[in-house]
């Protein structure tokens, strides 16, 4: 059996920033909703991928929502981020 690497801890700070370009993202992904031409999905994409580092419990509103909730998961299902079944 392999034994897993221990999991990097990040800095007090790079969650900080972390966090805040999540809540960044998150927010203008909302204005994206009301603005016509501003997209929402691809903000909510990238505050998924933030707040995946820092606080995973942050993104199960994101992905519960009706509309952009399935196209988000598509994208984080997506081979080159991880998702699916690699051949050995």
């Amino acid at each position: 059996m392999e034994s897993k690497p221990p999991k990097r801890r990040r800095s007090p700070a790079a969650r900080a920033a972390l966090d805040g370009a999540g809540a960044a993202l998150v927010a203008v992904g909302a204005v994206g909703i009301v603005t016509p031409g501003l997209p929402t999905t691809v903000f909510w994409i990238g505050a998924v991928v933030c707040f995946l580092k820092t606080r995973p419990h942050a993104v199960r509103p994101l992905l519960r929502t009706p509309v952009v909730g399935p196209a988000i998961i598509g994208f984080l299902r997506w081979r080159p981020f991880g998702g699916g079944r690699r051949r050995r």
